[in-house]
C-alpha cells in the first residue's frame, strides 16, 4: 500500500461510524489470521462432533439428528432480521441505548420462535415421517428461547475490529458440546444427542456472552431504534425465505422423497463442504463489512477495498475448491464411515455451489455496507428459483448428484445480481469482481482433473498432494489472480526493507 493510499483509509476511518483505525492492513491481517484460526477451531469441533454422531448412529438415526438440526436451522435463519449487523453497520451502533434495543429485539425473537416450534412439533414431525420424534422437537424449541437472551456486546467490539469475544462465544461451546458427544451418544443411543447437544451450546454461548461483555446486559423499547431493526432488517428476513427453499429446501425434498438414509447420505456431504465455506463466510463477514463500511464516504478507498476483498476471497475459493473437487469424495468416508462412500460427486458438485456463495460474501457485504439489503432479498428468491430444477430431478429420480448440481445454476445467477446490483451503485465494480470470479476457472479444472486421475480407491494422500501442488502453482499465480493483493503486499514488503535500512 501506498503512502496516499494510506493516509487516505485513515482520514476515511476517522470519519467513519465503525471504529477502524490506522494502520488497517496489519490489523486487517491479524485478525484475519486470527478470525480464520478461530472459525476454523469451531467449525472443526463441530465437523468432529458430527463426525462422532455418524460414526455412533446408525444411518437411519443419523438422518433424524440431521433432520432435528435443520428443523432448528430453519427457525434461526426465518426469524433473523440482521439486528447484530445493525450493530456494526450503524453510526450509533456503539451507543448503549441502541444495544438495549437491540436485547429486546432478540429476547422477542426468541421467545416467538420457540412458541412456534413448539406448536408445529407434531406436523413437522408428521411431515417428515418421523412421528414419534415429536417430543424431541419440542424440547429442541428451548434452542431459540435461550438463544434470545445472548449478550450482543461481542457486536461493538467488532466495531473495532476486536473479534476475540465473538470467537471464545463461537469456540468454547462447541468445545464443550465435543466434549460430551461420547457420553451423550453412549446414554441416549439414539437421535436425541441432537437435541442435547444443541441445548447445551446455546445455553454455553449466552453464559459466555455474559460473562465477556464491558457493559452491563440492559433492555430499552425505543420504537424508533425498533423501527430502525425492521426498515434494516425486513429483507434480510424476507430474503431468508427463498435461501430457507434452497438450502434446506434440498434436504428437505430429499427427506421426503428420499427417506432418511439418503438425508443423511446427502447431510454428510453438505457438511464435508459446508465447513470450509462457513469459515470462509464467517470470516469474511466479520472483516468485510467494518472495513467497507469505514469506507463508503470515499468511493476510491471503497473501490480499493472492495477489489482487496474480492482477491482474497478468490484465492481462499480456489484452494478450497482445489481439495474438495480432487479429494472429496476420499475424505467423506474416511470423517463419517464406509456407508458414505461413492459421493465424490455429490461432494464436487456441493464445493462449486459453496464456491459461488463464498465469492458472493463481497458484494453482498458491500451492498450491505452501503445500507442496501433490498438487493439482498432479490438475489435471495432468484437464487431460490433453482429449487424447481430441484424439484423436477428429484421427482424424475436423476439422483443426489444431480440435485446439488442444480444448486449451481441458481447461485451464479444470483451472484450475477448481486455484482450488477453493486455496479449501479457504485458503477466499475461488476468488471473488477468478474475478473476475480473467473480466477476460479483454473482451479476448478485442476481439480476435476485430479479427481479423474486419482479416484478414491487409491487412497486420500494422492488426490490431496495432487491438490496441494496445484495449489502452490496458483500461489505463484497470485499477480495475476490477485493484483491489487499482490502489489500491496510487495509495497508493505518494500517499506518493511526501507524501515530496516534507516
Amino acid at each position: 500500500m501506498t503512502a496516499s493510499s494510506s493516509l487516505d483509509d485513515a482520514n476515511v476511518t476517522a470519519r467513519s461510524a465503525p471504529a477502524v483505525t490506522s494502520g488497517l492492513g496489519g490489523r486487517l491481517a491479524n485478525q484475519g489470521a486470527l478470525l480464520f484460526a478461530g472459525f476454523a477451531t469451531a467449525q472443526g469441533f463441530s465437523f468432529l462432533r458430527n463426525a462422532l454422531i455418524g460414526h455412533g448412529l446408525s444411518k437411519g438415526d443419523f438422518g433424524i439428528a440431521a433432520a432435528i438440526t435443520l428443523v432448528l436451522q430453519l427457525v434461526e435463519t426465518l426469524s433473523d432480521l440482521g439486528t447484530d449487523r445493525l450493530i456494526v453497520q450503524a453510526d450509533d451502533g456503539d451507543d448503549e441505548p441502541f444495544v438495549a434495543n437491540a436485547h429486546l429485539a432478540n429476547i422477542v425473537r426468541g421467545v416467538l420462535t420457540a412458541t412456534l416450534l413448539y406448536v408445529a412439533a407434531g406436523p413437522i414431525a408428521g411431515f417428515f415421517g418421523i412421528p414419534g420424534v415429536r417430543w424431541a422437537l419440542e424440547i429442541a424449541a428451548l434452542v431459540p428461547l435461550v438463544k434470545g437472551f445472548l449478550h450482543l456486546d461481542c457486536r461493538r467490539a467488532q466495531r473495532r475490529l476486536d473479534n476475540r469475544p465473538q470467537l471464545l462465544i463461537e469456540v468454547l461451546p462447541q468445545a464443550a458440546a465435543l466434549a460430551a458427544t461420547l457420553p451423550l451418544i453412549m446414554s441416549s443411543g439414539g437421535y436425541a444427542v441432537a437435541v442435547w447437544l444443541s441445548l447445551l451450546q446455546a445455553a454455553l454461548m449466552v453464559l459466555l456472552s455474559h460473562a465477556l461483555a464491558e457493559r452491563p446486559y440492559r433492555l430499552a423499547c425505543d420504537t424508533a431504534v425498533l423501527h430502525r431493526f425492521v426498515t434494516f432488517g425486513w429483507p434480510i428476513w424476507l430474503s431468508a425465505f427463498p435461501l430457507i427453499a434452497v438450502y434446506q429446501g434440498d434436504r428437505i425434498v430429499i427427506a421426503r422423497l428420499g427417506g432418511m438414509e439418503d438425508l443423511a447420505a446427502y447431510s454428510a456431504a453438505f457438511m464435508i463442504t459446508m465447513v470450509p465455506g462457513l469459515i470462509a463466510a464467517k470470516v469474511g463477514h466479520a472483516l468485510m463489512l467494518p472495513v467497507l463500511s469505514g469506507a463508503r464516504g470515499v468511493t476510491e478507498v471503497f473501490e480499493r477495498r472492495f477489489a482487496r476483498l474480492s482477491e482474497v476471497t478468490a484465492v481462499a475459493t480456489s484452494l478450497y475448491l482445489l481439495l474438495f473437487l480432487a479429494a472429496g469424495g476420499a475424505i467423506l468416508p474416511l470423517a463419517f464411515g464406509d456407508n458414505y462412500t461413492g459421493l465424490g460427486l455429490v461432494v464436487g458438485w456441493l464445493a462449486v455451489m459453496w464456491g459461488f456463495r463464498m465469492m458472493q460474501a463481497v458484494p453482498g457485504m458491500a451492498l450491505m455496507a452501503l445500507g442496501h439489503t433490498r438487493p439482498l432479498l432479490v438475489a435471495g428468491v432468484i437464487r431460490a428459483a433453482a429449487l424447481l430444477l430441484t424439484l423436477s430431478i428429484a421427482f424424475n429420480g436423476f439422483g443426489l448428484a444431480a440435485i446439488a448440481a442444480s444448486g449451481v445454476v441458481g447461485e451464479i445467477a444470483s451472484l450475477l445480481y448481486v455484482a450488477w446490483r453493486l455496479d449501479r451503485e457504485r458503477p466499475g465494480l461488476l468488471r473488477v469482481f468478474l475478473v476475480r470470479v473467473l480466477a476460479l476457472c483454473p482451479a476448478i479444472v485442476l481439480g476435476v482433473a485430479c479427481a479423474a486421475l486419482f479416484t478414491p480407491h487409491l487412497g486420500i494422500v494422492a488426490p490431496v498432494a495432487a491438490a496441494a501442488l496445484a495449489g502452490a502453482l496458483l500461489t505463484q499465480l497470485t499477480g495475476w489472480v490477485a493484483p491489487e493483493l499482490y502489489r500491496a503486499v510487495l509495497d508493505a514488503r518494500l517499506g518493511h526493507a526501507e524501515h530496516t535500512r534507516h
